[in-house]
């Protein structure tokens, strides 16, 4: 499956040569654009890999643009830079993940670019998953806890035998305890008010 890619160039020739260099390394240009605004309103993670960022562009240097990508997405940006440049310009993002690649572009180097920028994002996205999924297992904790507690105070259990009272809920009625633990705070919560 090929890497999806935003090209921002203003120069017509570049991009003859850019998406010839992105082929033959596993990427598909969908759409090219010259300008900030333009490459900020396509730069959506759900469609693209890669932003690659052929500086300069129509209204500037590319590395605001560079660095609003990377922090408003999870696409994998590449700025291609002067060479006299470039040494600066990384300094300035590196703490942003975007990856300079000095013109004129050694087909080697690129191609190791275009590969830490993916190594990189899937790892992104592995932990912004598990992030996710952490978030999630607190919250269901709290509530499932919220309803322990509603039991233990209305029923006078244990806090034991709420959790066991939770589970036979879940279980009786074949639901998750989430939902159980939800059901009982919708009973019990009313009656405290």
């Amino acid at each position: 499956m090929n890497n999806k890619v935003l090209l921002v160039s203003k120069f017509s020739a570049a991009v003859n040569a850019l998406k010839a260099l992105l082929e033959e390394n596993a990427c598909e240009v969908e759409i090219v654009v010259s300008d900030t605004v333009s490459a900020a309103a396509y730069a959506d993670d759900t469609i693209y890999d890669i932003v690659v960022i052929n500086s300069p562009i129509d209204d500037g240097d590319g590395v605001d643009l560079a660095v609003k990508i990377s922090k408003d997405t999870i696409c994998g940006v590449v700025l291609l830079v002067s060479s006299e440049k470039s040494g600066f310009i990384a300094k300035k993002v590196i703490d942003y993940g975007v990856i300079v690649v000095a013109k004129p572009i050694n087909k080697m180097l690129f191609r190791q670019s275009l590969g830490v920028v993916m190594a990189a994002k899937k790892r992104y996205v592995g932990l912004r998953n598990e992030n996710e999924r952490l978030k999630s297992s607190i919250e269901e904790t709290k509530i499932v806890n919220r309803a322990k507690f509603l039991l233990m105070q209305y029923l006078s259990l244990s806090e034991e035998r709420a959790h066991k009272y939770i589970e036979k809920q879940a279980m009786d009625m074949r639901i998750s305890k989430l939902e159980a633990a939800r059901q009982i705070l919708k009973t019990y919560v009313s009656h405290e008010f």
